[in-house]
């Protein structure tokens, strides 16, 4: 499974005219919409607004402990996501859609200070977002309690942490790099 953690830094939520909140706001993205770097990926024809969303991705061992981790493109349809916040509906469509989950390298977290790590990412070679995991709302242990606490873990699992302010829509002929400085890095164009 891949859980994801929303609303994670306060400047994103900001951003978005959202409430920052009390308690991690989890969902999903499905396994198969994993997409590795290097990657052309199609925008979804429903959506007029699929935004780019840099992120830390842990991968769970076998003790549901982070063993690895990697830069993550979480891809939003901004557009679906309103509608269903609005109705109050899942965001499964906004957040689980084909190729919506790119990946970078993993690497080990062995001795690695997850609070301490940088995230960058650049659209069209310009920079659009910076962050530090130092800045996340919930860090990585209390996510993880928080995970373990209410839902089925597995080893294997992925996580990703949320993302820092400067997201923004995408478009065919669009090219991204999202890097975990000096630990993991993606890059994906857009059709």
């Amino acid at each position: 499974m891949i859980y994801c953690v929303g609303r994670n830094y306060a400047s994103h939520a900001k951003e978005l005219g959202n409430s920052v909140p009390n308690k991690p706001i989890i969902f999903f993205k499905p396994p198969a919409s994993v997409v590795e770097s290097g990657a052309k990926i199609s925008l979804p024809k429903f959506s007029q607004n699929v935004q780019f969303e840099v992120e830390l991705a842990l991968k769970l061992g076998k003790n549901l402990e982070v063993t690895e981790i990697a830069v993550a493109n979480d891809l939003t349809a901004r557009d679906k996501q309103r509608e269903a916040q609005d109705t109050k509906a899942p965001w499964s469509l906004a957040k689980g859609f084909k190729q919506s989950c790119g990946l970078g390298n993993w690497v080990s977290a062995k001795g690695v200070a997850l609070d301490a790590l940088e995230l960058k990412l650049t659209h069209n070679g310009r920079k659009a977002q910076h962050g530090f995991t130092k800045d996340m709302i919930f860090a990585v242990p209390a996510i993880i309690e928080y995970l373990k606490e209410n839902f089925p873990m597995e080893p294997g699992d992925i996580i990703l942490t949320g993302t820092p302010e400067g997201v923004a829509t995408l478009k065919s002929g669009d090219e991204i790099v999202a890097e975990l400085v000096g630990f993991s890095r993606g890059e994906w164009s857009f059709s």
